[in-house]
């Protein structure tokens, strides 16, 4: 009989060898780079393309303490092709990001660049409410479940 290996206990994000030596991970900031382990954390199964990781939860983990920083780092994720920008978020609401694989051509013609989509903060909530697709997410996000019962038309009364 073989020697059985060591059973992992606990979770674990794993960090294909390709991806660490990689242009794509080498160029992101040490904050980005924690950052990306803790999106990699929210996947809870193996058909899970999207992850989220809010600046509270950031902060709490020890990835940063700046909303500033925080932002430079997502948006570092998305320009060397660790994740796509699903939804900005904002206003209560948290950004959405979508696990991706164009780090594999990152530096090449074949790279895609795919946009950073920033959220909107309370600086521009005035400018949100004046859009109706940002109110709808904004309310939404700040009350998922409506406040007074709805009528079968899905009016709010």
């Amino acid at each position: 009989m073989g020697k059985k290996g060591k059973k992992i206990e606990g979770g674990f994000v794993p960090l294909p060898h390709r991806l660490i030596e990689s242009e794509a991970y080498k160029l992101l900031s040490a904050t980005a780079k924690i950052a990306y382990t803790y999106f990699l954390r929210d996947v809870r199964s193996g058909h899970q393309e999207n992850v989220t990781l809010t600046f509270n939860q950031a902060k709490k983990y020890g990835v940063c303490q700046s909303p500033d920083t925080f932002s430079k780092a997502k948006k570092q994720l998305v320009e060397n092709g660790l994740l796509d920008s699903v939804d900005g978020g904002g206003l209560n609401a948290p950004a959405i990001f979508k696990k991706s694989e164009r780090w594999k051509q990152f530096g090449s013609d074949r790279f895609k660049v795919v946009p950073y989509k920033p959220g909107f903060g309370s600086k521009y909530f005035k400018t949100a409410m004046a859009d109706a697709d940002k109110k709808k997410k904004v309310l939404n996000a700040r009350y998922p479940k409506p406040r007074f019962g709805s009528s079968a038309a899905g009016d709010t009364l």
